[in-house]
């Protein structure tokens, strides 16, 4: 499996992930969700710490995960009518965005 190192930004920072170059585009779009929460956190509060930012955005995105993982009754006919490459693609970014969050807490402690 190849890798490849990239660099990606949040809320103003670098960080540099080796990753499979399958993972490239997730991740980089998954670093792109996570900053444009950050932006809309930023204008609708007046919070500009950006550890706070970091903690309400990984918030968000736990329950958008546990909502996609427990998703039950009504949601799975809602899933089933919508395209399952949609499907798809929203599970492959919150994995994507798990991934990216774990790693991201790696490199914080380092």
């Amino acid at each position: 499996m190849s890798q490849e190192t990239i660099n990606i930004e949040i809320a103003g920072r670098s960080y540099p992930l080796t990753v499979s170059l399958e993972e490239v585009d997730g991740i980089i779009n998954a670093a792109e969700e996570i900053d444009a929460m950050i932006a809309n956190l930023k204008s609708q509060f007046a919070v500009q710490d950006r550890n706070d930012l970091l903690a309400m955005t990984a918030l968000q995105l736990s329950l958008k995960i546990k909502e996609i993982e427990s998703s039950g009754g009504a949601q799975k006919k809602a899933h089933f009518r919508s395209s399952s490459k949609n499907k798809e693609e929203d599970i492959k970014l919150a994995e994507s965005i798990e991934d990216l969050l774990q790693r991201l807490n790696s490199a914080m402690k380092e």
